[in-house]
């Protein structure tokens, strides 16, 4: 009987190890980036297989596994820049939310320059009109009833704004102090076996044409160590700001779903969820790479 839990635990540790590994594969097929959402599980995992395996190789093989797994995820709790010269605001305000009221005291109170909405419905959409005074300028792409993404500034739109197809980004390019910056709000569809790919190259395809500093911000649907975050924050030349936070829960369970991209990073915080299933977050970004 021993001898046969021994077994199972080595198949277990072993499919641990190669799901982290998996994990860094969403480049080559979005089955990865699912994967990835559980490599800091199965990063520990291995830390305590090394604690019940005896063979040297397997100790080698489950130890830098689990340090890579962690060493490529922790840290992003703890980063994150001082705070930038660009204030925005981001939030998926929940296509069923009814009473916005206080989520838009919530957004003057931040004192954003920008805001990124997500799921703007038929039924919350009056959110706009009532924040059109300190945000006269807005671009809302309407996808759905129930699915818009918009960027309002208060700054001016100084070129043709943008959405894509399918569903994933709204654009816009504000001018700023005489400078001109390209401010993306993304809403991603859930990760593979659904169709994030789609709404990912969507987005990416036009951020990798645009000119100048670019934010992005908005809900991702994904952990921010996975590949589809780093491919848009490639494409817009961005970089991630932290610390990273949950923003989302499903059943008890904490998700790092919502992130903001920009040139030189930046510090966030995270607001509360006012009526949304979604936390919002406040960001201070950098618009020069550091």
């Amino acid at each position: 009987m021993m001898k046969l839990i021994r077994i199972v635990l080595a198949i277990g540790l072993g499919w641990a190890a190669l799901g982290v590994w998996a994990g860094f594969g969403g480049a080559f097929h979005p089955a990865g980036d699912s994967i990835a959402l559980l490599r800091i599980i199965l990063g520990v995992i291995c830390f305590l297989g090394c604690l019940w395996q005896i063979k040297p190789l397997w100790r080698v093989i489950l130890g830098g596994t689990g340090a890579v797994a962690l060493l490529t995820t922790l840290p992003l709790f703890f980063g994150g820049q001082p705070g930038g010269e660009l204030t925005l605001y981001t939030k998926n305000i929940w296509f069923g939310n009814t009473d916005t009221a206080a989520l838009a005291r919530d957004i003057r109170d931040s004192r954003a320059e920008v805001v990124m909405l997500q799921e703007v419905s038929n039924r919350n959409e009056a959110i706009l009109a009532s924040l059109a005074g300190d945000f006269p300028h807005q671009h809302l792409c309407r996808f759905s009833g129930w699915n818009g993404i918009a960027v309002l500034s208060r700054y001016p739109f100084s070129d043709d704004t943008i959405c894509s197809d399918p569903f994933g980004l709204a654009a816009a390019r504000i001018s700023r102090d005489g400078q001109q910056i390209w401010i993306g709000s993304v809403h991603f569809y859930w990760p593979y076996p659904y169709g994030q790919q789609r709404s990912r190259d969507a987005a990416r395809a036009i951020l990798e044409q645009l000119e100048g500093p670019v934010v992005v911000a908005g809900d991702f649907n994904m952990f921010p160590w996975a590949s589809s975050v780093q491919q848009v924050g490639r494409a817009a030349n961005a970089t991630l700001a932290g610390p990273i936070r949950p923003t989302f829960m499903i059943k008890g369970v904490p998700l790092l779903l919502d992130h903001v991209l920009a040139p030189g990073g930046g510090h966030l915080e995270r607001r509360p969820l006012l009526g949304s299933d979604h936390n919002g977050v406040v960001a201070r970004v950098h618009l020069v790479p550091s």
